[in-house]
């Protein structure tokens, strides 16, 4: 499997070089501790993550945001993707993603993709931007943070594509690296479990009342 490392030029190296800073500021979690979403009302353990967007999915509710608040994905199945707009794994990668949202996205899934491209840059905006149009991105996209790395990468593997899934009650429930028909399968049978899950814990609709008063 070819990682993104192995084809990186210096710019990658610098990106990789923040990522694994930002890693090694990440809390350390104890065995059994599995990241989360930020709660809406703010009750749990996670803080509030706000990323800026580069596009907004058309037809979105944040369609005109500039920003989005990581709570917002709270309560439905939701796939954290975090790529490198000039890694070749990851154009490679990223037209699956796309699939698998717009196969699953009726049901309750959401994808955000997040650019490890430092938005510092004066390129980096147009090179993100490329790239969602050349994978058709329909789907929100933001520049990852220092936060998001720190929760939610893995600390052993900085490689990119790196996919971090969420169940409807924000836990995660996958993290993988790389892309494959394997990973590929693996994700879209944890996709589907999850929105099985969400769908059985979703209340039973109130049956109508007799009208014949019985």
């Amino acid at each position: 499997m070819r990682m993104w490392l192995k084809s990186a030029t210096r710019a990658a190296l610098l990106s990789f070089v923040f990522v694994a800073m930002v890693v090694a500021a990440a809390p350390k979690l104890g065995i059994e501790d599995i990241p989360e979403l930020p709660k809406p009302d703010g009750s749990g353990d996670t803080p509030e993550m706000i990323v800026d967007l580069v596009q907004a999915a058309p037809g979105a509710q944040s369609a005109k945001a500039s920003q989005m608040k990581l709570s917002s994905l709270y309560g439905k199945v939701t796939l954290l993707d975090m790529f490198w707009s000039k890694c070749p794994h990851c154009e490679e990668h990223a037209p699956h993603i796309v699939a698998i949202y717009n196969q699953y996205r009726d049901k309750g899934f959401g994808v955000l993709g997040l650019a490890t491209d430092r938005k510092e840059d004066p390129t980096a905006m147009k090179s993100v931007k490329d790239f969602m149009t050349k994978a058709k991105i329909n789907y929100n996209v933001a520049f990852i943070t220092n936060e998001v790395v720190a929760y939610y990468a893995d600390s052993r593997n900085h490689g990119v594509p790196q996919m971090v899934l969420f169940g409807a009650d924000g836990k995660m429930v996958l993290r993988e690296i790389g892309w494959n028909e394997n990973i590929e399968k693996k994700l879209k049978a944890a996709i589907e479990e999850q929105l099985a899950k969400a769908t059985s814990a979703t209340p039973a609709a109130k049956p109508a009342p007799n009208r014949s008063g019985k």
